[in-house]
């Protein structure tokens, strides 16, 4: 499984991908319940995500961004912020789609909740 956050083998502050800085809302599921979420930076082998809660090392994740959506595991915790890596990378048309997703969120001017409620809303799962 790729490594995902800061290196600990000894090169300072070097990542194995390169991060791009989005800012999207991302539905979080786990056996036990759903939630929401922000994706806060991502590349093609894991993000960062602010808003995760009771979650800990090594847990498997379902994580859903608009269309997309990848099983996880989550890398490391710091109070409501978490790093996950990808069980399957990102491909570019991935990273395209976040960046589009990313872009929508700031046109639309929608809180990362309010967000998903409306594509709920659009998708037919909130009626």
């Amino acid at each position: 499984m790729p490594l995902f956050g800061k290196r600990i083998d000894g090169v300072e502050g070097r990542r194995r991908s390169e991060r791009e800085p989005v800012i999207v809302a991302a539905s979080i599921l786990t056996l036990e319940r759903s939630y929401c979420a922000t994706v806060e930076n991502v590349s093609d082998s894991g993000a960062r995500l602010r808003g995760c809660r009771d979650v800990s090392v090594g847990d498997d994740l379902w994580i859903k961004v608009g269309c997309l959506d990848r099983l996880v595991t989550i890398a490391w915790v710091a109070d409501e912020l978490c790093g996950v890596t990808f069980d399957v990378p990102l491909d570019h048309e991935d990273i395209i789609h976040l960046r589009c997703e990313a872009r929508n969120t700031l046109v639309m001017r929608l809180a990362p909740d309010e967000r998903i409620a409306a594509q709920e809303w659009i998708d037919g799962l909130a009626r």
